[in-house]
């Protein structure tokens, strides 16, 4: 609606197709091009409106696309310029049941990928360097998926140096657009502290070229992870670097209170 033209209109349909269902939303607004429509679904990527004072963050169809994968569902795109734009999403159409029994236990809505993740308490405390606060409320929120792990962030090379020395955090995510000095040189002065020399710490940048990364890993950066974020991966790489306390239920049994 906010991206139509005036007198502008919006359709919703909806209709079964097979053992689909699909709900499509039909504007008649300014409409995308073929090279848009490519990155439609790139995080914080707005194709320069922002510079016409229409409100966003530019990460709400990255969301929705991430939801629809998550069902098992697909969303498709047509548009032209001009002639506005149709999103389609398609999901498995659901069989009519009983009302739902409110003291029945939930079903698993847990992605397949996270299946294999060993249940248990995990801890840890992450320290993210970047001064585009959309990108640290992004990641905060990816964070929070995790389940034990803290994220604290600072928004310049200078204050995230300082916060790493004072916190020691487990992981330190660095952009590498700073601006004061590059994630680079935080990286450099790191390293050259003894307190903070150990410190894991990835880069996580927009450069995302073959050269950017193999110059990131050459740095010494443990890993370099590109934007736009890959939810998923992301997710997983932070269950793989903060694994689950798994409790040894045999031995906890052998030396339980009380016997």
């Amino acid at each position: 609606i906010k991206y139509n033209r005036a007198g502008g209109t919006v359709r919703v349909e909806s209709h079964g197709a097979g053992g689909e269902a699909v709900l499509s939303v039909r504007d008649t607004g300014r409409g995308l091009t073929r090279e848009q429509i490519a990155s439609l679904f790139e995080p914080f990527n707005r194709f320069g409106v922002e510079s016409e004072g229409i409100e966003g963050t530019g990460i709400g169809l990255t969301i929705v696309k991430a939801l629809v994968d998550g069902m098992g569902g697909k969303i498709d795109v047509e548009s032209s310029p001009g002639r506005g734009t149709v999103f389609s999403v398609t999901l498995q159409a659901a069989a009519l049941v009983e009302p739902i029994d409110s003291d029945a236990p939930e079903a698993d809505t847990v992605p397949d990928v996270f299946d294999a993740m060993p249940p248990g308490a995990r801890s840890g405390t992450i320290l993210y360097i970047e001064d585009n606060q959309v990108n640290v409320l992004l990641v905060e929120e990816l964070v929070r998926t995790v389940g034990g792990v803290t994220i604290v962030s600072e928004p310049s090379g200078a204050a995230g140096v300082e916060r790493a020395v004072a916190l020691r955090p487990d992981l330190v995510l660095v952009d590498l657009q700073l601006p004061d000095f590059d994630g680079y040189e935080v990286l450099r002065r790191l390293r050259a502290d003894a307190r903070t020399r150990a410190i894991p710490c990835i880069a996580l940048s927009a450069n995302a070229m073959r050269e950017d990364i193999e110059r990131g890993l050459a740095s010494g950066f443990t890993d370099y992870w590109t934007k736009p974020i890959d939810f998923a991966v992301f997710i997983v790489a932070l269950h793989r670097l903060f694994p689950a306390a798994v409790e040894d239920t045999a031995e906890s049994a052998e030396h339980s209170p009380g016997e």
